[in-house]
């Protein structure tokens, strides 16, 4: 019996030490905020770089795995496909139970909070002429959890343009007012933002030149001013945002 349960506790623990390397769609590497939470970085960079975590998770992982061929393989002899099955298995646990948990978190956040950003099929594309925009197209989706309706003003960020003192890009209208957005609730919504529908303030402004790829970062602000911003590794959780 007690084999059995060091050979149970030793998959369980491997796995889990695993799943906190993973960045997902809801949440960044759990094991970020475990190691921030001790006071050490999870990357060399702002979320770029060495993802430190990997190197400070892999040790304990690897102990765990050899845990695991000492404890199932060769104690309860248990091939290793079928090691490999469960392991599948419970990391498929633990990423539902991360969705469920944070759904629920998100369904119940104040304001903003409760918005989430699809960073799929995303995408920024424009170009300028001695240094004033000719075009320009904004594609998102946003998802608001919540029951209630949200309003709120939208930019378009990134790190490099706070690094270099570059303005979000932000929208008005052809009058020259503050564009507003909503979300119905439990609405899904796919924005095209453009120069035929919006005046565009901010951004990289080039000469002569353009630029495109997908968006970093959206940022919503309501009415007081209060701010959320999601990223494209981790439009899900803004509540976890570092």
């Amino acid at each position: 019996m007690k084999s059995k349960i060091k050979g149970g506790f030793s998959i369980l623990l491997m796995s889990l030490i695993f799943y906190c390397m993973i960045t997902t769609k809801y949440t960044h590497a759990l094991g970020d905020y475990i190691v921030e939470f001790v006071g050490l970085n999870s990357w060399t960079g702002d979320n770029s770089g060495v993802h430190l975590t990997i190197i400070y998770f892999g040790i304990p992982f690897i102990i765990a795995l050899l845990e695991v061929e000492r404890y199932v393989i060769n104690g309860l002899n248990i091939s290793r496909i079928h090691v490999f099955l469960i392991f599948i298995v419970l990391m498929t646990i633990f990423y539902l139970l991360t969705g469920l948990i944070v759904s629920n978190i998100k369904k119940n956040s104040p304001g903003l909070l409760s918005i989430a950003f699809n960073p799929e099929n995303s995408s920024i594309n424009y170009s300028t002429k001695d240094k004033e925009l000719v075009e320009f197209t904004a594609e998102f989706e946003l998802i608001n959890y919540s029951n209630e309706k949200r309003t709120f003003y939208i930019s378009i960020d990134r790190p490099s343009y706070r690094q270099d003192g570059i303005e979000a890009i932000s929208f008005y209208t052809i009058n020259g007012e503050k564009a507003v957005f909503q979300l119905e609730g439990n609405e899904t919504k796919f924005f095209s933002l453009n120069l035929n529908d919006y005046k565009v303030v901010g951004g990289r402004r080039f000469q002569n030149g353009s630029e495109s790829g997908t968006i970093e970062e959206i940022v919503l602000t309501d009415d007081e001013g209060d701010k959320v911003i999601l990223n494209r590794n981790n439009g899900f959780f803004a509540e976890l945002s570092r």
